[in-house]
């Protein structure tokens, strides 16, 4: 597979349903965040970081309910360059390199295929050419499993396709509280 082609359906990467741990690791070896992510299609999320809140997001708001249970409402969120909702749906990562964004596809580097049949990308830094990323992409969802840099490493766990029924009433239930 060839890099726009990749790339495209990266940016096109919406599954109906997933449910992943998430996690970043920095270079020097310290956890950063860490917690799980569950998905339904057309940008409707709830996001549970370890020690760090709830954040329950749709096309018509958002809600993050915080540690201590201060509740702050909102317009709907935009997954950060650091989110794992960035890793499910690359779209929100800035990895095209267009305006404003800080990767590009390294076009000297093959995209190539393991083994196991995950997709390995090179990035690179839009500003700093000499730095890289290197991207685990799922063969079949095109979203970002792991994110590899020099200074940190984001990855997606246990990554699953589809959710349970309780875990889909869990979610209709807080996306209703939105």
């Amino acid at each position: 597979m060839d890099h726009d082609t990749l790339l495209r359906l990266m940016l096109a990467a919406d599954p109906p349903q997933a449910v992943c741990g998430f996690r970043t690791v920095f270079a020097d070896g310290e956890i950063g965040e860490t917690g799980t992510l569950r998905y339904l299609a057309t940008d409707r999320w709830i996001l549970d970081i370890d020690h760090g809140g709830r954040t329950v997001s749709t096309p018509r708001g958002s809600r993050h309910v915080a540690p201590d249970g201060t509740v702050r409402a909102g317009l709907p969120s935009t997954p950060s360059f650091t989110s794992p909702v960035a890793l499910l749906l690359p779209r929100h990562r800035g990895i095209d390199g267009g305006h404003g964004h800080d990767w590009a596809p390294d076009p000297t580097v093959p995209v190539t295929e393991a083994a196991d049949g995950t997709l390995h990308m090179t990035f690179r830094h839009t500003e700093n050419t000499a730095y890289r990323a290197e991207a685990t992409v799922h063969p079949t969802l095109h979203c970002i499993l792991a994110l590899r840099s020099p200074a940190w490493t984001a990855e997606l766990l246990d990554l699953r396709s589809s959710l349970n029924p309780r875990e889909l009433d869990e979610m209709n239930q807080a996306f209703d509280e939105v």
